[in-house]
């Protein structure tokens, strides 16, 4: 289930600009009489900036009277679209053609531009060739021959002319929105590790060397301070391709890598909200097991604690209760102890359970996912309890008798538990909305596992139990 309140981190997303205005003239030979749009992007979305009409002259002008905000946009043709960078210059003239867009586009008093278009058309080229030759040497790896030196060669050349390209023109475009883009999405330079071929296991040193040194360098190139960058169709999946495989997916390190992030983006208030609220939305909906972790660690540190003055009181309420559901059960947490009365009426209690693992298992017979996992279940309850595991199971329901002739008819000699008044407030201790769900907790019953597949239950058993 996701929450619909994570919506909020779209962020009411106030941008503050200065007050002045846009002019942004259109001429497009081979197309008259048309509603033109131009949009941006905004993280994985495209977003409408403005529309305009074009005459019968072909001229079309978008305006306003006040600045838009700096980054990536684009202008829809039918059949065709182009990209133009919206920068502090926003009075410029655009002519090209209907049937050539990109080829024929030429910018009057808009210089940055102009290098753009250069940049992107060397780009379009280079990496036309680079498919090709790369083509070439997978049909030459395929047949199972060595590819060969002067194609090896050829892709070498190529690759260093687009360096040259991303060098030559961030150094004629010094802080320039052009520049920043480029430097985004620069690989980062890698030195030489100084690991000798004599050294044990140099080959995995290295590899882990260079692991490393990616997490902590990823960003070296991107100035946070460049809102523009927000507005970009590749800034977004930057981030993300940092946490999901950059970073080792684990809460602790995520948390330990976003903090300096968010630290840097703190130079931009829009850049600063783009950020924080990305991460809190990612880390709230993240399929990861305890990354529920990393999504408490930033609602606490940035929303809850009054640096994100943008949010109303009632989205901040609402993320504080999702925080008070979330504490009590993260992965690492002792097990918010439950005193329940079993079938016979004689009150039960988790910390008491004696065990080397133990599952937390809220169910209800006629649930029918419920129906798959709790055979299951049994079978692994039957197969690992003389060697020291048990199981806690809630019924989460109040019909006693339907609860007591499944358990007898389906022989669970577990241990069976339940609280119709809810009156341990388990619901809320274990985030409990819907079932089943697997808490797995350790000898000293700390949550090593939670709301897992049963399928994975045995690996956690086995890791534990050390058999």
């Amino acid at each position: 289930m996701r929450h619909t309140f994570i919506t909020i981190l779209t962020i009411l997303f106030a941008l503050s600009v200065s007050a002045q205005d846009y002019r942004i003239e259109l001429k497009v030979d081979g197309l008259k009489d048309s509603t033109i749009q131009m949009g941006y992007y905004f993280g994985e979305k495209t977003l409408l900036a403005d529309t305009a009409t074009m005459n019968s002259n072909g001229v079309a002008v978008f305006k306003g009277d006040s600045l838009l905000p700096r980054g990536m946009y684009f202008i829809i043709l039918p059949n065709n679209y182009f990209e133009l960078l919206i920068t502090d210059n926003q009075q410029f003239s655009i002519s090209t053609t209907l049937e050539n867009a990109n080829k024929d586009l030429v910018f009057k008093n808009s210089p940055e531009n102009t290098e753009f278009t250069k940049y992107r058309t060397f780009l379009a080229e280079k990496q036309n060739v680079m498919g090709k030759l790369q083509q070439r040497a997978q049909a030459q790896k395929e047949s199972g021959g060595e590819i060969d030196k002067v194609l090896l060669d050829s892709i070498s050349l190529v690759d260093n002319m687009v360096k040259s390209m991303w060098n030559s023109t961030i150094q004629a475009n010094p802080g320039t929105l052009l520049a920043e883009i480029i430097n985004t999405l620069k690989p980062i330079d890698f030195p030489d590790f100084n690991i000798s071929d004599d050294q044990p296991n140099a080959d995995s040193l290295r590899w882990v060397t260079s692991i490393r040194y990616n997490q902590e360098h990823y960003f070296d190139n991107v100035n946070f301070s460049e809102a523009g960058l927000i507005r970009t169709p590749f800034f977004q999946s930057r981030i993300d391709n940092y946490f999901d495989r950059v970073l080792i997916p684990i809460a602790d390190t995520v948390i330990k890598y976003a903090d300096p992030i968010i630290k840097r983006a703190q130079a931009n208030e829009d850049m600063y909200r783009f950020i924080v609220g990305h991460l809190f939305s990612k880390f709230s909906n993240s399929s990861i097991m305890g990354m529920d972790a990393a999504f408490v660690h930033v609602a606490e540190n940035y929303f809850l604690s009054g640096k994100a003055p943008w949010i109303t009181d009632e989205t901040k309420a609402k993320i504080a209760n999702r925080v008070a559901d979330l504490k009590p059960n993260l992965i690492g947490e002792t097990a918010p102890n439950l005193k329940m009365k079993d079938i016979a009426g004689s009150l039960r209690e988790l910390s008491k359970v004696n065990a080397k693992v133990t599952v937390i298992y809220f169910w209800e017979p006629s649930c029918s996912h419920c129906k798959v996992t709790t055979p299951k279940l049994r079978d692994i309850y039957e197969k690992y309890k003389s060697k020291g595991f048990n199981v806690f199971a809630v019924y989460t329901q109040g019909e006693q008798d339907k609860w007591k002739e499944y358990t007898e008819k389906n022989d669970l000699k577990w241990i069976n538990v339940w609280d119709p008044m809810r009156i341990t407030n388990y619901h809320k201790l274990y985030d409990i909305y819907s079932t089943p769900v697997l808490y797995v907790l350790d000898k000293d019953k700390k949550i090593i596992a939670k709301r897992i597949g049963i399928e994975s239950l045995e690996r956690f058993i086995e890791q534990e139990i050390g058999e």
